[in-house]
This record gives C-alpha cells, sequence and structure tokens, in this order.
C-alpha cells in the first residue's frame, strides 16, 4: 500500500465534506438537436484528483466517477447517458424528513448507479436523504438534453428542470454570457468555456471533465495542460473491469495495465465487515488517543514510524485544522483485526457527531512496538438518525 495514503489525506479528504468558503466549481451542460455535452469545473484544494470505473452488476449500472483520492464521488457519468455534480458554497435551512430512505454511502453514486434518467433521480432525491443540500446544488442531466438542479430552500428541495444549455456556479458571470449565444453542443466549445471559468489560488480548478451523454466519451483535462487533454470512453474502460486513473497522470496510464480500484472506491466497500469483540482494549484506547492528539495539534513523534511522522509534519497541520469542523469523536467500532507480516491491522468504524454525524472506517497498521505505520481512509458515510 502506498505510504502517501495517510492520516493527512484522511484529514484532507474528510475536510472535503466541510461547508467552503465561498461557491466553489462550474457546471454547465450544453444540448442540441445532436448531442449533450456535460461539463465541470473542480475546484478545490487537494491535487490528488482520480476517475475511476464500476462495471454494472445486479441492480446497479455501470459507472464512471470523478473526485479525489478519498474515493468519494463528486461527480460522474453511467452507461445510460445520466451525469451529475456538484456546486457548493451556499448555506440552505435543510433537515430531511425522517420518512426518507437512508441510501449508504454517497447519495450521489447511489443514485447514479439506480437511475437511467433526470425523472429517475429526481425521484431518487424525493425519497432519499441527502444532508449536502444544506451547502451544494446539484446538476444532473442526461442523453435527452434535459437537465434539473436541485437544492434546498427555506427547508424544502427546490427543483429546477430545463431542456435548454445552462449552469452554475463560481464562473457564473462568464458562464451567463457565453452560454447566452447559444454555443454548438460540443467538446471544442465546452473547453472553451471551461477555460474561460477556471478558478485560481488555493482553492483553484484541480481538473475538468467533458462528458458525451451521447457516445459516452470521456474527456479529462488539467488547468496547467489547456486546451489539450485525454479522452477515454466509457465502454471501453468498463470492459476493462474495476481500475481507476489519477487524473494528472491519466496520459502515461492509459497505456499500462489497468490499475485495481483502492478499497474506498468500490461500491459500499464497508458492507463487508461487520462489528466484532475488541479483546484488546489497550490497542483501541492508544489508537483513539492518537487520533485525539491529531485533532488536538498535539501529535508526538514517538508514537509513529519515522516515515509517517515525517509525512504527518509536511502535509497534517492545515488538514488537522479543517478535520476539527466534523466535530468530536464518538464510537469507535472494531470491524476487522489482522496480522500483516510483522504488523497487526486494526478496522475501525469512526463516529463524528456535533457539527457533522459522519462515520468513517479507518484502517490502522501498527508496528510491533504500537508504533502508527499507516492510516487508511476505507469508506465515508452520513451518520443518520433512523426514522
Amino acid at each position: 500500500m502506498n505510504a502517501k495514503r495517510l492520516v493527512p489525506t484522511v484529514l484532507v479528504a474528510l475536510a472535503t465534506f466541510a461547508v467552503q468558503d465561498a461557491e466553489a466549481c462550474t457546471i454547465f451542460v450544453l444540448a442540441d438537436a445532436r448531442r449533450v455535452i456535460f461539463c465541470n469545473n473542480e475546484d478545490w484544494s487537494n491535487p490528488k484528483s482520480r476517475i475511476w470505473f464500476v462495471p454494472a452488476g445486479e441492480g446497479y449500472l455501470g459507472c464512471a466517477y470523478v473526485g479525489f483520492d478519498n474515493g468519494w464521488a463528486q461527480g460522474g457519468l453511467n452507461t445510460k447517458g445520466l451525469a451529475f455534480d456538484w456546486v457548493a458554497g451556499s448555506k440552505e435551512e435543510w433537515t430531511p424528513g425522517t420518512d426518507l430512505k437512508v441510501a449508504r454511502g454517497n447519495p450521489s453514486a447511489r443514485m447514479l448507479e439506480t437511475c437511467n434518467t433526470v425523472d429517475e433521480a429526481v425521484t431518487f432525491f424525493r425519497r432519499h436523504r441527502e444532508l449536502s443540500f444544506a451547502y451544494a446544488r446539484i446538476l444532473v442531466a442526461d442523453s435527452s438534453g434535459k437537465s434539473v438542479i436541485i437544492g434546498a430552500r427555506d427547508g424544502k428541495l427546490q427543483i429546477e428542470e430545463s431542456c435548454q444549455c445552462r449552469g452554475f456556479g463560481y464562473g457564473q458571470r462568464t458562464l451567463d454570457k457565453m452560454l447566452a449565444i447559444t454555443p454548438e453542443s460540443n467538446v471544442t466549445n465546452g473547453a472553451d468555456i471551461l477555460r474561460a471559468c477556471l478558478q485560481d489560488g488555493k482553492h483553484g480548478t484541480k481538473y475538468s471533465n467533458i462528458f458525451d451523454l451521447t457516445s459516452g466519451d470521456i474527456h479529462l483535462f488539467q488547468p496547467a495542460k489547456q486546451p489539450g487533454g485525454v479522452k477515454v470512453n466509457l465502454a471501453a474502460e468498463l470492459k476493462k473491469g474495476e481500475h481507476y486513473y489519477d487524473i494528472p497522470h491519466i496520459s502515461q496510464q492509459v497505456t499500462q495495465p489497468p490499475m485495481p480500484l483502492l478499497n474506498n472506491m468500490k461500491r459500499l466497500f464497508m458492507d463487508q465487515f461487520e462489528p466484532i469483540p475488541d479483546a484488546e482494549r489497550g490497542v483501541a484506547k492508544r489508537i483513539r488517543d492518537i487520533l485525539q492528539d491529531l485533532l488536538d495539534g498535539g501529535a508526538r513523534a514517538e508514537d509513529y514510524t519515522a516515515e509517517f511522522w515525517n509525512e504527518i509534519k509536511q502535509d497534517g497541520v492545515q488538514a488537522i485544522t479543517e478535520f476539527k469542523l466534523l466535530g468530536k469523536i464518538g464510537a469507535m467500532t472494531l470491524v476487522d483485526r489482522k496480522a500483516e507480516g510483522g504488523n497487526h491491522s486494526h478496522r475501525y468504524r469512526v463516529e463524528f457527531k456535533d457539527v457533522m454525524a459522519m462515520e468513517v472506517q479507518l484502517r490502522f497498521v501498527l508496528d510491533q512496538k504500537n508504533r502508527v505505520v499507516l492510516v487508511e481512509m476505507e469508506g465515508v458515510q452520513w451518520k443518520l438518525p433512523s426514522p
């Protein structure tokens, strides 16, 4: 396992769910009689962007997802030509009704793998809890040219359907001007608009994607390398089985053997684990104390291997500060324990409370001296109250 996938990565991943300071990302759809193009600029501080592919299975469609190394899909495309992405930065009153179903894991991913059309997506969000509407809006479009913007206002879902070119986000003013001329629906025009709406700075655009909802072609761009990009096809990639690419290195990786999905990209990976008795209470307490020290800014070098400690010193300070937005550590439930060579691995379901009710599956690897070798995030889901 890559040593880079450490606590700093986990903390940045979790901070993705915190409310952002300003509206981020720009998303829009171009539609005409021939093609429907779905376009997105992904704005965030994490440079470790990825695209991953999950083939169809019983009860769900084949999908491509885009996002970061936390495995939480920010956007995606399925084999029926349905696509989505989010714009964060709004703050709305939103408390989902307790009569709604709980969508396990990422509700957007559950939607994409089970819905064929915009109408079905709207029905999905009317029936399932999605806490993200408190701080974000989603754009969903299908191959017919129909799209919907879903958000919350005054405690209620707002559903805005259309069959016209439209979009919203960080580049709103530029987007409005360029869409006003009704551009032809093609990749060139989509890329031109994305380029004009790029955001700079720490939370600037980390990647741009264009989904052709008619053909299933996917175009990926990096801000520093636009207007060039890499093109892949959804159907062709799904034939390779489950795999992923690092977007910054995709031009090289597409010519190499596919990289198998990491655990946090797999569909409902957390479902593979059930609580087990935790007989090593001393180890459990040590892991909790180490995690709490990280949150409190009091991490100690002697608790970690030298390599891990160097990673924390390099990457962890800002991430730890953002992590505090999630609230306090609640229950920690052991779901797996096994030996790994001279080390031992412990998987815990960790609950967070107060600001955001979440549960995260973390794998802690300790050496024979109980020093931390690795912490890996394997799944995240909202911790929602039972109806």
